[in-house]
């Protein structure tokens, strides 16, 4: 016999080379190994557009958007803590 032939007279088909696979499943497949390239990086990128205003030299800018977005937070926390505990002692505890 042939290397090439099969026996009982059927045709020589190698196992999985019958087998259709569907095109859904080749797009997945592909959508899996893009992720799977992307997925160390993506991280590193979002934390860069979360933060592009520091790293394009605009950090003067953004350091007195949060110290004014602390100060404004800090204020309305005293001023609720005023209302809740009422004022502070004005006496000296420290003998």
């Amino acid at each position: 016999m042939t290397d090439g032939s099969a026996s009982f007279n059927r045709p020589y088909k190698p196992f999985g080379m019958n087998i259709k696979v569907p095109e859904r499943t080749m797009q997945q497949i592909g959508d899996t190994l893009t992720n799977l390239a992307k997925a160390p990086s993506d991280p590193l990128f979002k934390f860069l557009e979360e933060n592009e205003q520091v790293f394009n030299g605009d950090i003067v800018y953004e350091i007195n958007k949060i110290t004014a977005e602390s100060f404004t937070i800090g204020a309305a926390m005293r001023m609720q803590d005023e209302k809740t505990n009422g004022n502070p002692p004005s006496f000296d505890m420290h003998f």
